[in-house]
């Protein structure tokens, strides 16, 4: 399935257990970008009048396998201006996820400090492309177009904390990009510290905060995206990473922190 179909299936049966479909695996779990997306959607229409996004914690409690989740929804606080959600997620009767989300409406504020714009990198057309090979990359690897021009690839032993380049979603799309796209077009990129490894290692994320700075109305999920990561940390089997991701005019859409567990 697509990700604009998955996210379709979602939107028509808003009470039903979610589906998920096998080709989207990282290892034994589901990729956990389509993990997030699909929850963030389910959370959505558990809204009567959504506000912006500012911000989503997400926990990854357990791998989640292909078939059916179990989404439940629960609205914790609904003030004038912000509104925070809490979904769970299940598969036989556990929690495999947990989901915060907070929403907020612009206000008026004497503190303005802007981000700073994307980093200096090279085209993605003179970028090395990053290749979907069946049986060596991870399943879902195969939707997204990626182009290297930071870092190495992982497993190749790099002494840079630094990872990055360019990304979009292969599937045809015209519409603006979505919070459920946005979430799949960061989460895409493997962790920075598989870069350092000089083999393959399993890992997981364990944590996921995402902010939300600014949610373009004129890019949709086919443009190209630039990302980076930095290793903040990385010790007792833990790494800590701090990413962004800007739009196709420079501009930062979201930064996040994901604490990733490492078996190596």
């Amino acid at each position: 399935m697509k990700f604009s179909e998955i996210l379709g299936s979602v939107r028509d049966n808003n009470s039903e257990p979610v589906f998920i479909p096998e080709k989207w695996g990282q290892g034994r779990a589901t990729f956990g970008g389509l993990v997030a997306a699909i929850v963030y959607e389910r959370l959505i229409q558990s809204l009567e009048k959504p506000r912006p996004v500012q911000s989503i914690m997400v926990s990854f409690v357990a791998p989640v396998a292909p078939g059916e989740l179990d989404i439940q929804t629960l609205i914790l606080r609904e003030g004038k201006s912000a509104i925070q959600v809490q979904s769970s997620a299940y598969q036989e009767g556990k929690v495999v996820a947990v989901m915060l989300v907070s929403f907020g409406s612009e206000r008026e504020s004497i503190v303005s400090v802007l981000p700073e714009m994307a980093p200096e990198f090279k085209a993605p057309q003179q970028a090395n492309e990053f290749p979907y090979i069946p049986g060596l990359t991870p399943d879902f690897t195969q939707y997204f177009d990626y182009r290297y021009t930071e870092g190495k690839v992982p497993f190749m032993g790099s002494k840079d904390t630094h990872m990055g380049g360019w990304i979009k979603l292969r599937e045809p799309t015209s519409k603006v990009a979505s919070v459920p796209e946005i979430l799949a077009l960061l989460d895409a990129w493997p962790p920075a510290v598989f870069t350092m490894l000089k083999k393959p290692a399993s890992g997981s994320s364990l944590t996921w905060t995402i902010s939300f700075v600014e949610q373009p109305e004129d890019c949709t999920a086919n443009d190209w995206w630039q990302y980076q990561a930095n290793i903040e940390s990385s010790n007792h089997g833990y790494s800590h990473i701090d990413a962004s991701l800007w739009d196709k005019n420079g501009r930062v859409a979201v930064i996040s922190r994901q604490t990733v567990s490492v078996f190596a």
